[in-house]
């Protein structure tokens, strides 16, 4: 499998949790943010005109109906701590306030 399908595919799973938490929480939440670093999974995902091949387009589907273009955003990969199991860290390297809490910008306001 290629590794844009991969990532297509990992934003796939993240709309399908956010439905599964929101249903299963008792609690209000508020929209939800879809982050990646893959562009070019914003690219299919923003692409209304091109088809595509029946494995993206399910995918792109099914991110559409779970998602709205509001929600979903472009991080860079190093501060993706998504990718840092892929970067060959150790165990006390992934358990880092990064992994558990998120990169700093997270707490940020969303006008900054």
């Amino acid at each position: 499998m290629t590794i844009p399908r991969l990532e297509l595919m990992g934003a796939t799973l993240s709309v399908k949790l956010d439905a599964v938490v929101r249903r299963e929480l008792d609690v209000p939440l508020e929209d939800s943010v879809f982050w990646t670093d893959s562009t070019i999974v914003l690219q299919y995902v923003k692409n209304e005109e091109r088809r595509f091949l029946t494995f993206v387009a399910n995918r792109v589907a099914v991110i559409h109906s779970g998602s709205s273009p509001s929600q979903r955003y472009h991080v860079e990969s190093r501060l993706n701590p998504a990718d840092d199991v892929t970067r060959g860290q150790t165990a006390k390297e992934l358990l880092a306030e990064r992994w558990l809490n998120g990169p700093d910008f997270l707490c940020l306001e969303d006008s900054e």
